[in-house]
């Protein structure tokens, strides 16, 4: 039997709510977190025996994570407002050529 208009389940009655966490992704990010944690100390020590070139590669990698990248704003003059004697100009304009 098939299903009846406005039966509260939306669309389609299987899949996700619109929100809802994938699980595993959700548990991937935490595994990956608990990591980061638990060795931070290893890798704070790594970083400070490493050269100069690989600190600055480092720390650029990481400046994305806690800085925003700003947006490139373009400044672009606005057009001055048509007069009445200007539209009246493209209508007639218009007109004539039709």
């Amino acid at each position: 039997m098939p299903r009846q208009a406005g039966d509260g389940r939306g669309q389609n009655g299987g899949g996700r709510r619109k929100g809802t966490v994938n699980r595993v992704t959700k548990e991937r990010r935490e595994l990956i977190e608990t990591f980061l944690n638990e060795k931070w100390d290893d890798f704070q020590s790594l970083y400070e025996d490493a050269d100069a070139d690989t600190k600055l590669k480092i720390y650029m990698e990481l400046i994305p994570y806690t800085t925003p990248k700003m947006a490139s704003v373009e400044y672009r003059e606005k057009a001055a407002p048509k007069t009445m004697q200007d539209e009246l100009d493209e209508i007639s304009g218009e007109k004539t050529r039709k």
